[in-house]
């Protein structure tokens, strides 16, 4: 038995020899050599670039809770553990599929007994027992490839879950990064509103002395009221985006809100990225960005998929072995055994299907132009991505520069506004939009400053940069 098992073995591998279907190729595609906006990595390097890019990006902030932050969140964020789980089940679906092509060995076994009396007087009552066994073992020969294509597709799902694992890790951790540069910046936000609140109520006591001692009108008093009353008003919504952003932080990094209400209540500065970021080119970046990898994947399994589809218009081959013993036992009649072994091979082939094989072959290939499509705009896509935030990047640092000129500018105004006034040279009207001015020109400058910060984080994440992966 051992040699035919080992026949069977052979023809099978000799029978394997040919897959039916296409062989996947990767697309050529011509990518722009360079970024359109590619100038503006240089200028972001002028400053930083001698000291190299960190491994892990979000370290170029400089704030030790952020990467606590961050830490957490690639350790505990729910998103990241689903997507951890997928590339698991993945990995066990390849085990599947491929058990399809692995001998099967069954075995089987039955006995009886049956008692009566023989009537002859020479004869005691009489007993015959019986036992028979059967061990078989089947080898498929995969001759057209199909299991092998399955197994393909298999394993090139297993990769894309892996690229698509890594997506998420880079996703969140690109997301925890600008919740909290938008938390601080928010912050920063709230600490100038109530310094130009404190600062104009100073000025509503100027302005209610002058009243009541009758040295300005009513519509002065009023006014200044109605200045600080209006500026206390965009109080409420800043406190809540606030907590809002805490709650969004603690679930970003597995946890329930208000986790971190003692954490990040306190005031922190808007963080300033100072390190290098990656020079790339369209085709580094497309080549880096687990998105592109994972819509390649699905190029991939779904061109293999193909294959799965034209092997079912083959029959299928399959090599079986078995063995079978009987054992008889009739009282004191000697023991009589029986070994049979056999050898057959097994041809399926379905002659007719109603159009199912058909319908399946066509569905694969309309998947596979589905999934080159996906492909072709998750390259364009990407290169987009670099291009808007690169844009992005370039225009704040222009509108910040503007801002702090405007905030220079306003607060000189401002000054020489409440002089004048308290001098009986100007009305309080001037001096409430004086005080507006500047008030509105820090909240922009902040708010600048912050979008600038998230623009950064969002042009790691555009670039596809390296992100650890996710591990338990």
């Amino acid at each position: 038995m051992r040699y035919k098992f080992l026949l069977m073995v052979g023809c099978s591998a000799l029978l394997s020899a040919c897959s039916v279907g296409p062989d996947y190729q990767k697309p050529e595609r011509d990518l722009p050599p360079n970024f359109v906006a590619s100038d503006v990595l240089s200028v972001l390097n002028t400053d930083y670039g001698q000291r190299g890019v960190l491994p892990l990006w979000w370290m170029g902030f400089h704030d030790d809770v952020l990467n606590n932050l961050v830490e957490r969140a690639i350790n505990n964020n729910l998103d990241i553990a689903a997507a951890y789980a997928r590339v698991k089940a993945a990995e066990a679906e390849v085990q599947l599929v491929g058990a399809d092509a692995r001998p099967t060995i069954d075995a089987s076994v039955s006995g009886g007994a049956e008692a009566g009396r023989d009537f002859r007087p020479s004869r005691d009552d009489a007993t015959e027992t019986s036992l028979s066994g059967a061990i078989g073992v089947a080898v498929p020969l995969d001759v057209f490839g199909q299991t092998r294509r399955a197994v393909e597709a298999a394993q090139y799902a297993y990769m894309r879950a892996e690229d698509e694992l890594q997506g998420e890790v880079l996703d969140v951790s690109a997301a925890l990064t600008a919740e909290y540069l938008g938390l601080r910046g928010q912050q920063r936000q709230l600490a100038l509103l109530n310094q130009s609140i404190a600062l104009q109520e100073k000025t509503l006591d100027i302005v209610k002395a002058r009243f009541e001692s009758g040295l300005a009108p009513e519509l002065d008093y009023q006014r200044a009221i109605a200045s600080v009353q209006s500026l206390k008003a965009s109080v409420p919504p800043l406190l809540e985006d606030l907590q809002n952003k805490r709650n969004r932080i603690a679930v970003l990094t597995g946890q329930f809100p208000g986790y971190y209400e003692a954490l990040l209540r306190e005031e922190g500065g808007i963080p300033v990225y100072q390190a290098a970021i990656p020079t790339l080119m369209p085709l580094a970046v497309v080549n880096a960005r687990p998105d592109v990898r994972a819509a390649e994947g699905r190029l991939k399994e779904a061109t293999a998929n193909i294959g799965v589809a034209e092997a079912a218009y083959y029959p299928s081959f399959s090599l079986s072995q078995s063995l079978q013993i009987g054992l008889t036992n009739a009282s004191s009649v000697p023991v009589a055994q029986s070994l049979i072994a056999s050898f057959a091979a097994l041809i399926s082939q379905t002659l007719s299907y109603g159009g199912g094989r058909g319908a399946r072959l066509d569905i694969a290939k309309a998947e596979a132009e589905e999934a080159l499509a996906n492909y072709d705009l998750a390259l364009r896509e990407a290169v987009e991505d670099v291009e808007l935030a690169l844009n992005a990047i370039k225009a704040s640092s222009a509108r910040q520069d503007y801002l702090s000129k405007s905030v220079a500018a306003s607060a000189r105004s401002f000054h020489q506004a409440q002089t004048l006034y308290q001098q009986g040279l100007i009305s309080f009207l001037d001096v409430v939009d004086a005080q507006q001015d500047l008030a509105n020109d820090e909240q922009r400058l902040a708010a600048e400053q912050t979008d600038y910060a998230t623009e950064i984080a969002n042009l790691f994440k555009v670039l596809g940069a390296d992100v650890p992966s996710k591990t338990r």
